[in-house]
């Protein structure tokens, strides 16, 4: 029968009170990082939609992430809880609640919605991209579109071409790796931002024929002759049958397969 003597017994109970001081400390530099947007929101003096999103700043903040990650510790896991923490704070400044296209693999809507604005917001099931921007528009919250849709969603996109319509501002999974929880596909579809920040990439809502004439451009969707597409933000095309429909930063591709909308990465821990 083997035991543990007093050396082991003192050992653990070392690594225990060393886990116990950094939950201590951890929950010490949320409860500060609280006080820090408490003072954010006097500055800002707004909560109007919109105004808290900052897709560049947070696109910053994963990268950040991705390129220091090291450890035993799975990066996905990492990312959920920076993701639980960026939402929470961001609804201090700006209440909104998620919208979300069950039309397709609602299961799979509903885990990605989860994994990237927590539990603490209301998720509101609709039925297809044209119920989902149709809300966004009416209210401060934000919308999850699959990005794979059957021909009977149509040029759904369509629908965010008007002066005052929501925006494609994000592309989900941000990280995108082989075997990773919540992978669905998706848009973020937000109010119009007040982000300073240029867009790496801008979207376009676009008939087929023009789109063929645009340089470095990517075609993300297609129906009949309408096309969904991604152009770099420092090449912007022109042309009445080309409308900007919105902009994004793009994901991080941990599988090698860089796009318009990821780029190739890694993260420490694989470059070592």
């Amino acid at each position: 029968m083997s035991g543990t003597g007093e050396g082991d017994q003192r050992a653990l109970s070392e690594l225990r009170a060393r886990i116990d001081a950094i939950d201590a400390e951890m929950h010490r530099l949320l409860i500060e990082r609280g006080t820090v947007i408490d003072s954010l929101i006097r500055t800002k003096g707004t909560s109007r939609p919109g105004a808290a999103f900052r897709p560049g700043r947070e696109a910053d903040m994963m990268r950040r992430l991705v390129g220091r990650h090291d450890g035993a510790l799975p990066l996905a896991t990492v990312e959920h809880i920076w993701r639980e923490i960026i939402t929470t704070f961001t609804r201090m400044q700006a209440p909104f609640d998620v919208a979300i296209d069950v039309s397709v693999a609602a299961a799979g809507m509903q885990d990605l919605a989860r994994f990237y604005f927590s539990f603490s917001v209301a998720l509101v099931p609709l039925n297809g991209p044209a119920a989902v921007i149709a809300h966004v528009a009416e209210t401060s919250d934000i919308g999850l579109i699959a990005q794979d849709q059957p021909e009977s969603a149509g040029a759904w996109w369509r629908g965010l071409t008007a002066a005052a319509a929501p925006r494609i501002t994000g592309v989900l999974p941000f990280i995108r790796a082989a075997a990773r929880p919540a992978n669905l596909p998706a848009f973020i579809i937000s109010p119009r931002l007040t982000d300073p920040t240029p867009a790496e990439i801008r979207i376009y809502a676009a008939e087929k024929r023009a789109a063929r004439h645009v340089r470095h451009g990517e075609v993300l969707a297609r129906s009949g002759d309408d096309v969904l597409l991604a152009v770099p933000g420092d090449a912007p095309p022109a042309g009445d049958d080309l409308v900007e429909i919105g902009g994004i930063f793009r994901g991080i591709a941990l599988d090698g397969a860089s796009s318009a909308l990821y780029a190739s990465g890694e993260p420490a821990e694989a470059a070592s």
